[in-house]
């Protein structure tokens, strides 16, 4: 075989594998909040967050969660990426799973990084999960209905193709943008300085009870996208309500894009915000909404919320 025909065929086995990769606030959508966070870090928690890197950025490292999923070891953590918020409650309110979720996580993640008891292992590991998840809080479905697991049992048309809401939310929109990660986080962040102090106000939970908010216009069709009784009849031409519990099939194109666009943004640009009040906060170690909100969260409780710590430690001591 010659240089020039193992050269292409390789090139066409690399196509092959890759063709159906999705970049999931998967790939793209986490490292544009990483990046914005970056640039709105302070000298302290950038000294830090270098330290424990080993120089990588956060853009880099803030995927790693998701890829623990491969990991048996932390099989139990798969319960950290999301809430479950039903309509009309807030996360306090809501039922709160025995294997824990995002916002329990997000508070024992901190608490590790705050902590001169932890080893430099156990707070590298508690970073990159933190990363992760300030970004996944911030993708509204991942704060989402029990009853189709946050848009994920609730299936639409995306441009022709079948998928799920959640997907939509996950990855579909944000590569429609089309720009690197560097490019989208760089023409999100231009809020005053007085606009960011505003967004980092509050705590994990209140950041979560902005999801239920918005909800119902995340689940409406959109100008002629149109809901259909099925895919080929004529669409409805008005703003239509779906769920996963409907017999209607949501066909999403440009006008829901259109629609959800300065959501999905926002959403994005918080996140960065957010994450950067958050690790300026731990690495000069000011006070944390976080230590007041596990108090309230299991004050009427006779144990310590301890989902979250299982599984993280003994995942730790087995890798």
């Amino acid at each position: 075989m010659g240089v020039s025909t193992w050269r292409m065929r390789l090139i066409l086995f690399i196509v092959f594998l890759t063709a159906g990769v999705i970049y999931p606030w998967g790939l793209r959508g986490h490292r544009v909040t990483a990046h914005i966070a970056e640039k709105h870090l302070n000298d302290k928690a950038r000294a830090a967050v270098a330290s424990l890197l080993g120089g990588e950025s956060l853009a880099r490292v803030a995927n790693e969660a998701d890829h623990l999923r491969s990991d048996s070891h932390f099989q139990c953590a798969a319960a950290f990426h999301y809430a479950s918020v039903d309509d009309g409650e807030t996360y306090k309110s809501s039922v709160k799973s025995p294997k824990g979720d995002i916002v329990r996580a997000l508070i024992y993640f901190e608490k590790i990084l705050r902590s001169k008891d932890s080893s430099q292992a156990k707070k590298q590991m508690a970073l990159k999960w933190l990363v992760h998840l300030i970004g996944d809080l911030h993708q509204p479905l991942h704060v989402g209905r029990s009853g189709d697991r946050g848009g994920n049992s609730t299936e639409v048309v995306w441009f022709g193709k079948k998928t799920n809401l959640h997907k939509v939310w996950d990855s579909e929109m944000i590569n429609d943008q089309e720009l690197s990660y560097t490019e989208f986080a760089d023409f999100l962040d231009k809020g005053t300085a007085e606009h960011v102090t505003s967004l980092q106000n509050g705590s994990y939970a209140d950041w979560a009870d902005e999801a239920p908010v918005v909800r119902a216009d995340i689940y409406t069709c959109h100008g002629k996208d149109g809901c259909c009784k099925n895919q080929n009849q004529k669409c409805r031409d008005n703003a239509t309500g779906f769920s996963g519990d409907s017999d209607l099939v949501a066909k999403l194109e440009y006008a829901y894009v259109e629609k959800q666009r300065p959501l999905l943004e926002r959403q994005l640009y918080r996140g960065g915000i957010r994450l950067a009040g958050v690790l300026n906060a731990i690495f000069t170690g000011a006070a944390s909404p976080s230590e007041k909100l596990a108090a309230d969260l299991f004050k009427d409780k006779k144990a310590p919320d301890t989902a979250a710590s299982d599984c993280f430690d003994k995942a730790m001591e087995k890798r």
